[in-house]
């Protein structure tokens, strides 16, 4: 939900313009001789990317554009959103937004995404994929695991650096672990106003202002969402049964908009476009090896990395926290091993007094699914009732 308070905010108003124009700042970078490295997935190490000198930017889906490319080569069982994104880079989009691609395994389907982008660039050459590289991280915590995420992030900071054209130093490192814990401390203020008893920022509107830093300076990010956070105390309260939205990343507001526009708060997530994506910060008393490893490491466990009673604990502990009255758990067509922890989910989460509810197989975008916005509404109209009863 878009309110009048925040489209009449110049912060959010120019955060708003880089979220709709997603290309933009990436063209304007490149054309002033800067690279920029496309990401799949949200554990990208962005501080090696910076700290080359380079720009991060995520490879957005596009519901307009068509999946013919995507239809060649990849098997039906990819999900909607990801094929989207395989499509607009096969087709050469990407080739025109990034000059490399990043992949990390935040997915299975990203790991065999790789796979497929790999064996095109050795087949078919003429094919515009961009130079990729391929970041397997282990995201048990443990000693053992550790020490190899140390090794992965010693490596990819060779790749940056090869693709940089020049060494990156400790203090180059350093210099982007401020820069993006100060981008992400900014954006806890926000979350902070979401979190508050008396929410002054929808959850629509924090995923714009989240989301608009995945294409832009992060410096410049930074200083929009401070001043945004500003403006947003004073904002009107937000009123309704809190929601905690769990799943599938949002890379539009649709869903957002369904569950607010029935008059739910969307109070806090835990997908890779939103809260997760600038949750804890990278320590610079570490060495930069192991301070990266660390970040990537210890966030909590992604909603399709993880073991069951890791993300059990991990949910309920989050929707707690968020005081949401109900968890909705969206999930797009062919991602059912994800959704294979619902059921312990739903009975831990009812034992907190938590109402929640899976919303599967959607497609890409979720507006094409005719039901979402009836199932939704006699979703919040559930929690209503709940909270009449107190």
């Amino acid at each position: 939900m878009l309110r009048d308070c925040a489209l009449s905010s110049p912060a959010f108003g120019a955060l708003l313009d880089v979220w709709r124009h997603r290309g933009r700042a990436a063209a304007e970078f490149r054309r002033s001789g800067g690279k920029t490295v496309g990401c799949l997935g949200g554990d990208v190490p962005e501080e090696y990317i910076l700290a080359g000198g380079m720009l991060p930017v995520r490879i957005p889906p596009d519901p307009e554009s068509g999946l013919g490319e995507a239809d060649k080569y990849l098997e039906a069982c990819f999900d909607p959103m990801v094929r989207s994104q395989f499509d607009r880079i096969v087709r050469g989009e990407a080739a025109g937004l990034c000059d490399f691609l990043a992949v990390s395994n935040s997915t299975d389907v990203l790991v065999r995404l790789y796979l497929y982008l790999r064996e095109l660039r050795r087949s078919e050459p003429e094919v515009p994929v961009p130079p990729v590289a391929f970041v397997d991280w282990l995201f048990t915590p443990s000693r053992k695991f550790q020490l190899a995420n140390e090794k992965t992030a010693a490596r990819f900071r060779e790749t940056a650096e090869a693709w940089a054209g020049r060494p990156i130093t400790d203090g180059d490192v350093a210099d982007a672990l401020r820069l993006l814990n100060g981008e992400r401390a900014a954006l806890r203020r926000i979350s902070a106003l979401r979190l508050s008893p008396e929410p002054r920022i929808s959850g629509t509107e924090a995923l714009i202002v989240t989301g608009a830093g995945f294409y832009m300076d992060r410096g410049e990010h930074a200083r929009l969402v401070l001043a945004l956070a500003e403006e947003a105390a004073a904002w009107p309260v937000l009123t309704g049964p809190r929601v905690f939205l769990s799943g599938t990343e949002q890379y539009d507001t649709t869903v957002y908009e369904l569950l607010e526009g029935a008059g739910a708060v969307v109070a806090a997530e835990d997908h890779d476009c939103g809260m997760r994506w600038f949750e804890g910060d990278t320590d610079p008393a570490l060495p930069p090896e192991k301070a990266v490893a660390a970040r990537y490491m210890l966030r909590s466990p992604s909603p399709k990395k993880a073991g069951v009673f890791r993300r059990v604990e991990a949910l309920c502990a989050s929707a707690r926290g968020a005081g949401a009255r109900g968890v909705a758990v969206c999930m797009d067509m062919f991602e059912e091993a994800a959704s294979w922890d619902f059921p312990e989910q739903r009975k831990a989460l009812a034992a907190l007094g938590i109402e929640a509810r899976e919303f599967s197989r959607l497609p890409y975008p979720a507006s094409k699914d005719a039901s979402l916005k009836e199932r939704m509404e006699a979703f919040v109209k559930e929690l209503k009732g709940g909270e009449d009863r107190g």
